[in-house]
């Protein structure tokens, strides 16, 4: 033992390696100890999937690489053999406290074969974890079902924990391949050679958890913030592994199957899978029926019968007018309500249509070649065999779509009209590729949010009644869709991300927008008026709240205190759209690269004359001196720059690249005010 603590009053220190080496022993001699025990254990346990049944915890299962898995009260996870890497893992907390367990009990589920371990309690949580270990694919799959037992809201912090037995050598997060921001899994090369791969989200998951390893540690954590209503619950799925190398397990987790895996459970546990993609399987609480070779049609009384379908479009009446859908563009039909049923059409593109069809029978051709009319009225479900270039999962980016309050998704095509909002600001005329989307059903607020492609957004109300477009789905059917009958609108622009450089204007009304301050402030001061070029701002912001004056900061750190003149800023936003925004309103402007003055804007358009001089030394000399200024003339630079030779561009380029490192070197200073010019390296000719 003292080779584990070292001896009091620091005689010695032990080495880490001769550590690890004499732990591995001690653990191998428990092993070996322990081995007949667990083999009567694992004697006892049921281990064939399907058997069903109850177990006693601690359970044992084997595993592919020789070693076993065994799974303890509360769902924790370890790895027992010759080089077991998981000391504790999938350890679940609620709100920063382990699940905890009356029980020793859990039991076999016959269908899945799933460990299933039920009745924990986590601060005011009930929580169930189902665990099914697959031989095949060589990985532990954890779904961890939550459910909030209180009567009001509840918001859970929720964190899976994994220790290793071995000290980390080296470790990479695994990203969506289109969300950099969304680490999807961690991998990590082992002291035992091997490496664990912990995988917590999935491929195109709006919400996946943040994923934390603090470097030089063996432990790995994933943490997500629930918001669970009251009695209802929610899931999250997560895997475990081992595999030979950090390129192999990195390997692993991008050839997972995630569309088969979700595919395989049940539907009213897959559609509480908040971390993965599933939920586009669902239309409100139905699943969106599927054949594998044959086409099916599922009646009321849940008879399935087989065939080909020989439908060749479905006509639809929709509140928002007549749609033809050709047949290769569908993939399901399912009937909803009793009394009056309504026909919900669903896409190859995840559109979903719903209306009345006007053909009151679907055709099915048998395997036996009989053709069979099946009235409408008696059909639950239609589903059409999948196609081998069918798309995994549905993607919605970048696409025109219409949701409706009934649960319907329409793909459009871009407006040509312009779309006309009443705001605060005014009436404002927006052109369709200026707008990500419109948000018309809200819960918190009466009027609408419109959130532009530049990251702006703000409340207004639609001018018009309804929306005009041509259907996407359909053969350029132009419909209207009435406003009272849309939740959301979605264009096809995408929302640019907000950095550290992005200008923005922050208002009292929760109201973003993105973009600059143009024509000329003036500021009643104290002892004079004084006039200020809206270009030149660094920042604006009340002195105090809902108060008058303001406090004015200017490109060179210059600040200057008074009451702005007139009732209104002009605002010129990154997409195009100019805008009158009442002072009153104004809560914070921040623009990351103001103009410098007139004076320094004809230096620095003179130095960039010299950049693509025959003499280098002038050319030189030009670089040092439009480096000298400083980041303040870095966005001069990026708007002149096209204008200029290639040899010049070039040159601004470098600049820029020096001008951004003195910007990051600042920033992590805290720098707030004037800043010292740091000195651009190996300059010549000066």
């Amino acid at each position: 033992m003292n080779a584990f603590r070292g001896e009091r009053g620091g005689k010695f220190r032990e080495d880490w390696n001769m550590r690890q080496i004499i732990w591995a022993a001690a653990l191998l001699m428990a092993t070996a100890v322990a081995a007949p025990v667990e083999a009567q254990l694992m004697a006892q346990q049921p281990q064939a999937e399907g058997a069903g049944g109850s177990v006693t915890l601690p359970y044992l299962i084997g595993e592919s690489g020789g070693n076993q898995w065994r799974v303890y009260q509360s769902g924790w996870l370890q790895q027992q053999g010759n080089a077991p890497l998981y000391s504790q893992g999938a350890m679940l907390l609620i709100n920063g406290n382990q699940v905890n367990q009356g029980n020793n009990e859990g039991t076999l589920d016959q269908k899945t074969g799933e460990l299933v371990i039920d009745g924990l309690n986590g601060n005011g949580f009930l929580l169930t974890r189902r665990i099914l270990f697959n031989q095949t694919d060589g990985y532990v799959r954890y779904i961890d079902v939550i459910k909030n037992v209180q009567g009001q809201d509840q918001t859970a912090s929720v964190t899976i924990q994994s220790n290793m037995n071995y000290g980390v050598n080296s470790a990479q997060m695994v990203a969506d391949p289109k969300k950099a921001d969304h680490n999807l899994a961690w991998v990590a090369q082992t002291g035992a050679g091997q490496s664990v791969v912990e995988v917590f989200g999935g491929r195109g998951a709006k919400n996946v958890p943040t994923i934390t390893w603090p470097q030089g540690n063996n432990y790995v954590q994933a943490t997500m913030s629930l918001s669970i209503p009251a009695g209802k619950q929610v899931a999250l799925m997560h895997f475990h592994a081992i595999a030979p190398t950090q390129d192999a397990g990195t390997q692993f987790v991008n050839a997972l199957k995630l569309p088969a895996i979700m595919r395989s459970i049940p539907h009213d546990l897959r559609r509480l899978i908040v971390n993965f993609v599933g939920g586009e399987n669902f239309v409100g609480d139905i699943e969106i029926l599927r054949g594998d070779l044959l086409d099916v049609v599922e009646l009321r009384t849940g008879d399935q019968f087989k065939g080909t379908l020989e439908e060749t479009s479905y006509d639809l009446q929709t509140f928002y007018g007549e749609v033809s859908v050709p047949v290769e563009r569908v993939i399901g039909l399912i009937n909803v309500g009793r009394f009056r049923p309504q026909q919900l059409i669903i896409t190859v593109d995840g559109e979903v249509l719903g209306g009345q069809l006007k053909k009151q029978t679907i055709d099915l051709q048998l395997s036996s070649g009989q053709v069979t009319q099946i009235p409408l009225a008696q059909i639950a479900r239609i589903g059409y065999h999948r196609q081998t270039d069918e798309p995994a999962e549905w993607n919605f980016e970048g696409r025109s779509l219409v949701m409706t309050r009934s649960g319907e998704r329409v793909g459009i095509q871009l407006p040509a009209d312009p779309v006309d909002v009443l705001t605060r600001y005014g009436r404002l005329s927006l052109k369709p590729e200026q707008i990500a989307g419109i948000i018309l059903q809200s819960e918190e607020k009466g009027d609408h949010e419109i959130q532009l492609i530049d990251g702006s957004r703000f409340a207004g109300l639609l001018v018009e009644d309804r929306l005009t477009a041509k259907l996407q789905a359909g053969k350029n059917q132009t419909v209207q869709f009435p406003i009272g009958q849309i939740s959301r609108i979605q264009f096809a622009g995408k929302v640019a991300e907000e950095t550290d450089l992005t200008p923005t204007l922050r208002l009292a009304n929760d109201d973003v927008l993105v973009g600059s301050l143009t024509g000329g402030l003036k500021l009643d001061t104290a002892f004079d008026t004084i006039t200020v070029n809206a270009a030149e701002v660094k920042s604006l912001q009340p002195l105090t709240e809902g108060g008058p004056d303001v406090q004015v900061v200017l490109w060179d750190g210059a600040s200057v205190s008074g009451q702005l003149e007139g009732d209104t800023l002009s605002c010129q936003l990154q997409c195009g759209v100019s805008m009158s925004v009442p002072v009153q309103l104004c809560e914070q402007y921040s623009q990351p690269r103001p103009y410098p003055s007139a004076q320094m804007l004809d230096k620095i358009k003179e130095a960039i004359k010299d950049l693509d001089n025959s003499d280098w030394k002038r050319r030189d000399r030009a670089v040092a001196v439009l480096t000298s200024m400083g980041p303040v003339a870095a966005g001069v630079l990026s708007d002149l720059r096209e204008n200029q030779s290639e040899e010049a561009q070039r040159s601004i380029d470098n600049v820029l690249k020096e001008l951004e490192r003195q910007r990051l070197q600042q920033k992590a200073a805290g720098a707030s005010g004037p800043q010292p010019i740091v000195p651009a390296p190996n300059i010549q000719g000066q």
